[in-house]
């Protein structure tokens, strides 16, 4: 075999193997998805069969009340009771390949003994069976294994279906009394002989719509898992990076590089704990993650709920964004109250801890609006989304300045009047402080204190 078709091979039966080439927690999910589907086969069958029953029921006899067999109900009934052991086998997880690759061959086993049970219905020749409308219902079990995704069970009951024939067509030509068979299509279908050509047809006919359906499959298959790879891939990259900015990525036309921004008019946020240079010298280590997983816990939710996009975490410090992500005209407002929903959550947060005997550190925050540029930084080999600007700069030094200040939070007076312009309405009124001078600022600023 050369080593191209050894390959197309490989990529063919590659669902075969998902599991050795895939992390094991996306195998374990793709898993889940065909026990899912095996689930599905199974209840379409005994819809199938319901609705085969119910047809059976309610079509006038055409044998004699005393024929040997009565293959319709027969065969429903095996077939029936296969499927119920194999959800049953399904449910208990004990559904192995061995298990299910029996069951695969079984049910076409029984379709095919059903078919060759109308001449013993009938009470003619075997040949009548070779005649039936019975062939279409192997098409019907053949496209029904296609629900699970799996092109080997496809194979296996297509190719059990043509073996299946062509055994019925060579038992219809030994019992046949006679010359059983003939070359004349007129012939074949006046009497009970057989057509080697057309007997031969069918069989083509359904390994050739078995293979092109397994080969269906096999595409659909790899899309499967790179789509199951994709979503686990963007569900861990929403961990890392702030959720808008992970649909982003994941969602983008062409492919993030370093050095592409966007211009913003955004408002940035810089969230503080404050004292907690002292808190990690009096606390054990674990006991200091501890505080600032609950810390992140509180206040990352409060930031995403009013249209907030975590830029990044820095120890204790958190910043984020409004508009830069996602751009919109209310940035300013939503960020304002933001930092009221923000610290009405700290001082609660402080009051269970102080109640519990905790350390009860405070937390401050700062806001500045401007013009940013949000864009990807870094270079090819480590990329980071993220924004820069006067805006980013200024909010770093507010919140610093709430120190000097003695308050929690700051903003400038022209973003709480554009907050206000944009539908912000404050519960109380906020003070202003005028003509402030803020380190690393040269010209002195008219505040407004938010907390």
């Amino acid at each position: 075999m050369t080593t191209a078709a050894r390959r197309w091979l490989g990529e063919f039966f590659e669902s075969a193997n998902f599991s050795k080439a895939l992390p094991a927690r996306i195998a374990a999910d793709i898993a889940n998805q065909q026990f899912k589907s095996e689930i599905m086969v199974g209840v379409v069958q005994l819809a199938v069969v319901a609705m085969f029953y119910a047809l059976y029921v309610f079509t006038p006899v055409s044998f004699t009340p005393d024929a040997p067999v009565r293959a319709t109900p027969l065969g429903l009934a095996l077939f029936t009771i296969l499927v119920v052991l194999r959800l049953w086998f399904a449910a208990t997880d004990q559904l192995s390949r061995r298990v299910l690759a029996f069951s695969v061959i079984a049910e076409m086993s029984i379709l095919m003994f059903t078919i060759w049970a109308y001449h013993l219905q009938f009470e003619a020749q075997p040949s009548l069976y070779l005649k039936s409308t019975g062939l279409f219902y192997v098409f019907i079990i053949i496209a029904l294994r296609a629900l699970r995704f799996d092109p080997l069970w496809v194979l296996l009951s297509g190719f059990t279906a043509a073996i299946g024939w062509i055994v019925l067509t060579a038992y219809a030509i030994v019992k046949a009394p006679g010359n059983p068979l003939t070359w004349d299509y007129v012939t074949y279908m006046g009497s009970s002989q057989i057509h080697p050509g057309g007997e031969a047809d069918k069989v083509l006919s359904v390994v050739m719509v078995t293979v092109i359906l397994a080969l269906a499959l096999a595409r659909a298959r790899r899309f499967l898992v790179q789509s199951v790879t994709q979503t686990q891939a963007a569900s861990d990259l929403s961990r890392f990076f702030d959720r808008d900015v992970a649909e982003r990525i994941t969602g983008a036309d062409m492919r993030a590089a370093a050095g592409h921004g966007e211009m913003r008019n955004a408002a940035i946020l810089f969230i503080d704990m404050r004292g907690f240079t002292k808190l990690s010298a009096t606390l054990a280590p674990v006991d200091l993650i501890a505080v600032i997983r609950e810390y992140h816990n509180l206040l990352v939710p409060v930031v995403q709920a009013h249209g907030g996009s975590i830029d990044k975490f820095m120890g204790d410090g958190i910043m984020a964004s409004f508009g830069a992500v996602n751009p919109n005209d209310h940035y300013a407002a939503d960020a304002v109250r933001a930092v009221d929903a923000i610290l009405k959550a700290a001082q609660r947060w402080k009051s269970e801890r102080s109640a519990a005997g905790k350390p009860a550190p405070e937390v401050g925050a700062a806001i500045a609006s401007g013009e940013v540029v949000f864009g990807v930084i870094g270079d090819d080999n480590r990329l980071e989304y993220t924004v820069i600007g006067d805006a980013v700069n200024l909010a770093a030094k507010l919140e610093k300045h709430t120190k000097a200040e003695n308050v929690r939070s700051l903003t400038t007076r022209d973003l709480l009047e554009l907050a206000s312009r944009q539908g912000y309405a404050a519960a109380t009124t906020k003070r202003i402080l005028l003509s402030r001078e803020v380190g690393g600022v040269a010209a002195p600023l008219d505040l407004a204190v938010l907390g």
